[in-house]
């Protein structure tokens, strides 16, 4: 247990924000024996306090879960192995409750009361509290069969998924899945707002594209060619909100983030960026202000940097998400 320290520490600092409120294990290797990892972070309001209360009581669910040795000589040592479990508990008390030099139970535990069974994950918790009390949830994965658990979260906050192993055997693989849902859906906490944030911004976009429109209409012999650029970056910045309220929907509904539609709100985000940046350039060269046109060198340079830009923004706006 020596390298928990470590191991935790790295995990904790490895931590993904959540981008999914559905964690599969596909074949997923046993930790080592008598040792843990930090997988995931959920982000779960409670009833009382998440933002819409349509869809009832948040819950965590372990979907489908098993494990089977990779080895079939060793499926008769396997069989009643129970040191295999996946928990959650709350990101800030993850130290309180876990201790790095003692997280799994012994004999001693049980015949002292401060653990049910032998070779489970060990909480530290003041006496007379149980796991429940501490927003401690465990499932134990079993061989060869898979289970289900379904359990209601009462608090607010940032939930971590700890896969452990108190015991010796360790040559194995889960399958399965743990799902987070809040009251609203599946959109993590830390997501939510963005989703009407976006519905919003479209309906704002569309107010403003259609008294553009009018004046433009209007005026129509007296327009300059950036006013038909600016033109194009409202109609730009409403495809991106459309689509970024689109993707926000989709994850609420389904848990998973659709990758085709991930792929165009970036990319709308970017052209919708780089449009504007490379017309406030060209304004302040004076095209469509002072002179009717740019030389073809500086027409170049902007396309050229437009395009650079658009590669790079895509990359980082994607890496970011």
């Amino acid at each position: 247990m020596s390298s928990l320290p470590w191991r935790c520490g790295i995990g904790l600092l490895c931590l993904r924000c959540v981008y999914a409120q559905i964690y599969s294990f596909e074949k997923m290797a046993l930790p080592d024996a008598t040792s843990l990892h930090t997988l995931y972070a959920f982000y779960v309001y409670s009833h009382q306090d998440a933002p819409e209360r349509t869809l009832g009581q948040p819950f965590v669910q372990f979907h489908n879960l098993m494990f089977t040795a990779t080895n079939p000589a060793d499926a008769e040592k396997a069989k009643n192995y129970g040191g295999v479990q996946l928990s959650i508990l709350p990101y800030r008390s993850f130290w309180t409750l876990i201790q790095p030099d003692k997280f799994c139970s012994t004999a001693e535990d049980v015949r002292a009361g401060v653990a049910k069974e032998e070779g489970k994950l060990l909480a530290h918790k003041s006496p007379g509290q149980s796991d429940e009390s501490v927003n401690l949830y465990s499932h134990t994965v079993n061989f060869g069969s898979s289970t289900d658990q379904q359990v209601p979260v009462h608090s607010t906050g940032v939930y971590i998924l700890v896969f452990s192993n108190c015991g010796e055997f360790k040559d194995g693989e889960v399958s399965g899945s743990v799902i987070a849902k809040n009251s609203y859906g599946f959109l993590p906490g830390n997501e939510y707002h963005k989703m009407p944030f976006y519905g919003w911004l479209a309906i704002l976009y569309i107010f403003m594209a259609m008294i553009w429109m009018c004046l433009s209409l209007r005026y129509w012999r007296e327009l300059f060619h950036i006013q038909y650029c600016i033109t194009a970056v409202i109609f730009l910045g409403l495809v991106e909100a459309f689509l970024q309220w689109r993707f926000f929907m989709d994850w609420n509904e389904s848990g998973l983030r659709g990758r085709f539609v991930f792929v165009l709100a970036i990319l709308a985000t970017v052209v919708k960026s780089i449009f504007s940046y490379m017309l406030v350039l060209v304004a302040s060269l004076g095209w469509g202000v002072t002179r009717p046109y740019l030389d073809q060198p500086t027409i170049l340079k902007v396309q050229a940097l437009s395009c650079f830009y658009i590669v790079l923004d895509f990359i980082r706006e994607s890496a970011l998400s």
